[in-house]
């Protein structure tokens, strides 16, 4: 038995199915599966009835049992990571915390700056990764809070969520790009390859109806937005980022911003929902509470464009 196997025990628990679980723990299905099985082998009896079908899972009272000691046991390995981390850092205090790619782009770099300017001798490990992941190593202790888009992190009573203000999206090219000749229609648009980050849903949609399409036709949507500034820069690609993103690259001559003159209004709404979420129940250390903080002036703050 090992910690691996308790994790996915309690992913399996919590999720109430080995498909659901084993995408939360980023490993395929069958190998989920033969890590319960292996559990269940070294204990020596049966945690988990599986549904007719394959369709769902119920715990067995044994299960029951295993899921609370399961998840004091991983809780515990978190603390004492923690501890014994600290006592060999003592002097350098570490701040370990996740975003996603979006507001990776403006938002948390400038509160980080801001942050470390006040606390010169802390030590910061930033994970930069999708919602889903960043979930993950929340869950696990590795992280003690996450900025990214509420609409693609999954929550419940166990978090504590504190939403931050929507940002908005702007279409941009390159500059002398064909577009920028004349005012244009937003139809337009459809006449060249686009690339975007992640998109709301209703905002594609919306976009979709205005260019004439039945589908928004992205040709690449980028995780990570200095690769989709690149594209646009060196070709006739149309982008679609967020304003926090775009706004010092106009500012500065490097692209530029394409006005519409029926632009739909739910590009200037915006779509995203940022926001910071921790494990309810844990305490933050002083460092977390201040970072925080600083996150939430700078959003507070004017608007990073």
């Amino acid at each position: 038995m090992d910690l691996h196997q308790l994790r996915h025990f309690v992913a399996l628990a919590e999720h109430g199915s080995f498909t659901r679980a084993a995408e939360a723990s980023f490993i395929t299905q069958s190998a989920f599966s033969r890590s319960i099985q292996g559990l269940e082998h070294h204990l020596g009896c049966v945690l988990v009835e599986r549904g007719a079908g394959g369709r769902g899972i119920s715990l067995t009272a044994r299960g029951q049992a295993m899921h609370q000691r399961a998840r004091a046991i991983i809780e515990g390995v978190s603390s004492l990571r923690e501890d014994i981390v600290g006592l060999d850092q003592a002097a350098s205090p570490i701040l370990a915390f996740g975003c996603g790619p979006l507001p990776a782009s403006r938002l948390v770099p400038v509160a980080l700056g801001r942050f470390l300017d006040r606390h010169v001798d802390t030590q910061v490990d930033l994970k930069v990764a999708p919602p889903d992941e960043l979930k993950q190593l929340l869950d696990n202790g590795d992280i003690e809070f996450v900025v990214a888009d509420l609409r693609h992190i999954e929550t419940s009573k166990g978090y504590v969520s504190q939403a931050l203000r929507p940002r908005r999206f702007q279409v941009f090219c390159r500059v002398g790009h064909p577009l920028l000749a004349k005012p244009v229609a937003f139809a337009r648009l459809a006449e060249h390859p686009m690339g975007c980050t992640a998109l709301p849903a209703e905002l594609r949609v919306l976009l979709a109806e205005r260019a004439g399409r039945r589908a928004l036709p992205v040709n690449v949507e980028c995780r990570h937005n200095d690769v989709l500034v690149q594209m646009v820069t060196t070709s006739n690609l149309v982008g679609i980022a967020p304003e926090d993103v775009v706004g010092d690259l106009v500012r500065r001559g490097e692209v530029a911003a394409l006005v519409f003159s029926d632009a739909p209004e739910g590009l200037a709404i915006g779509g995203t929902c940022f926001g910071v979420v921790y494990r309810a129940g844990h305490s933050l250390s002083a460092g977390a509470q201040a970072m925080i903080a600083e996150i939430g002036e700078v959003d507070a703050g004017p608007q990073l464009n």
